[in-house]
């Protein structure tokens, strides 16, 4: 099954909109139940009230993956200038809907999070995950190249960081 991946823009039709709006509010829905009671969620509730604008800032974005025509899922890109000393984005808040997965849709956006920050000329793209919780995202992202590496950003108890070098000796192809 092939995925169209489309960046959401500050002019998105109605239908990519609605589509970010949903897709996002099932990966809260997700967090919420996987974090259990006192998870905050107010960062993700302005970030789906504030679509696109939330989205849209310099070096960063929304992809959402399209199979035939359903939002199948998404994946937010975020610039770190402020938390690494190399140029780096940021890859977050990863969903894929149950009835596609395991059909290389997370594959396909976690390509278009790699081909962005190529683009932009990035040494590195990050993220952290919750092992335990996600572990079939944690055998993708190692199978594309990821390797643990430091948490670059305060978190929670049971995070784990990984990096995609994209310049240097320990670049992925």
């Amino acid at each position: 099954m092939t995925a169209r991946i489309v960046p959401l823009a500050a002019d998105a039709p109605p239908d990519l909109l609605a589509a970010a709006r949903d897709l996002l509010g099932e990966y809260r829905d997700y967090a919420r139940v996987a974090a259990g009671p006192g998870f905050g969620m107010a960062k993700m509730e302005r970030e789906i009230a504030e679509l696109p604008e939330s989205q849209l800032m310099p070096g960063g974005g929304l992809l959402i993956a399209w199979v035939e025509d359903q939002p199948a899922g998404c994946v937010a890109i975020r610039p770190l200038p402020e938390a690494l000393p190399e140029r780096a984005t940021e890859l977050k808040r990863l969903w894929v809907r149950d009835a596609v997965r395991g059909q290389g849709i997370a594959e396909a956006l976690v390509q278009g999070v790699i081909d962005h920050a190529r683009a932009l000329g990035h040494d590195a793209v990050y993220l952290d995950t919750e092992p335990l919780l996600m572990p079939a995202a944690v055998r993708l992202y190692r199978r594309l190249g990821f390797v643990d590496c430091p948490l670059y950003k305060p978190s929670d108890e049971g995070v784990a960081a990984f990096r995609l070098a994209l310049a240097g000796p320990d670049a992925a192809a």
